[in-house]
């Protein structure tokens, strides 16, 4: 038990010293306040519209501008499931991230 925490604990260090500053930082998550998940029904370059029907509930649709700076995490198509973080501005909802789930077959 010793061996294994020593061994760790050498991994560790010298890993430390071996880090470069070169290296590229991590991704960083964008910024957003809220998510909203759901089937992509309408696409475009500049927006995103997103329904969503929830048991009990009427259904929902939000569109959300896109900007330079949206991250977009898979390929994006209309009848998609996708779940955007987004903030709400002056404009209206602005999506900072788009996460596309692929369909399962």
């Amino acid at each position: 038990m010793r061996f294994r925490l020593a061994a760790l604990l050498v991994l560790g260090v010298c890993r430390v010293w071996t880090q470069d500053g070169d290296q590229p930082t991590p991704k960083v998550e964008p910024k957003y306040d809220e998510t909203f998940s759901g089937t992509i029904v309408e696409l475009s370059a500049e927006k995103l519209t997103v329904a969503r029907s929830i048991l009990g509930k009427p259904p929902e649709k939000r569109t959300f501008a896109i900007q330079p700076d949206t991250r977009i995490e898979g390929k994006l198509r209309v009848k998609l499931k996708v779940t955007v973080g987004f903030v709400t501005t002056a404009d209206g909802d602005v999506a900072r991230l788009i996460v596309a789930r692929p369909h399962k077959e």
